[in-house]
């Protein structure tokens, strides 16, 4: 698979394109082709994330606003039950939620019922100038440091940078072995790096 980046976006014409600020950040790291894709409904978003699935990128970044049960559309919510019924496999991906609450138990576990490999997110809200910031910092540290495979170790480093210097706290959840269970790891400036199992 392609270590790059299927970004879908649905924000207003007042908003702060997070999404398309990080394809062009992306764009100008020669190594990076990503996909960049603007969508308002559930159909949309179903189609684009069956195309993520089906794909040979590695990575998805899912820019919208939300709240802790849903991803608000342009036009309408949807919530982690809405997409139950997509037939889709995500074995050895990795998901980016740059959403307020994005990184909330409830899409955690979607995904990672889904077979992705991680789910990364803002368990809080997340202001739109910080998020631009926040990604774009991401992409630097990764060429920093020198990878073309993201593996927990980079991530971690990152997520820790990130909580720092955004004052932000990041929520990363992943599988944990026969994948019937999920760790949540929240990064927090006070508390550091906390960890609880699910069930799932």
């Amino acid at each position: 698979m392609k270590n790059d980046y299927y970004i879908i976006e649905s924000l207003g014409s007042n908003d702060i394109k997070d999404g398309k600020i990080f394809y062009d950040c992306l764009k100008s790291v020669k190594k990076f082709n990503p996909l960049y894709k603007s969508i308002d409904t559930l159909d949309n978003f179903k189609d684009t994330l069956t195309e993520f699935a089906n794909s040979d990128y590695k990575y998805l970044f899912l820019s919208a606003h939300g709240d802790e049960e849903n991803i608000i559309l342009t036009s309408e919510k949807v919530n982690a039950y809405d997409l139950i019924d997509i037939k889709i496999d995500l074995s050895k991906k990795r998901i980016f939620l740059s959403t307020c609450k994005g990184g909330s138990y409830l899409f955690g576990k979607y995904f990672i019922k889904k077979g992705a490999y991680s789910v990364i997110g803002a368990p809080d809200n997340l202001d739109q100038v910080v998020a631009v910031g926040m990604w774009s910092t991401m992409i630097i540290l990764f060429e920093k440091y020198n990878t073309e495979l993201l593996n927990f170790s980079k991530l971690d480093r990152a997520l820790k940078f990130m909580n720092e210097i955004y004052e932000i706290d990041l929520a990363y959840y992943s599988f944990i072995k026969n994948k019937s269970k999920m760790k949540e790891y929240i990064y927090n400036l006070n508390n550091g790096r906390t960890r609880k199992d699910y069930e799932i």
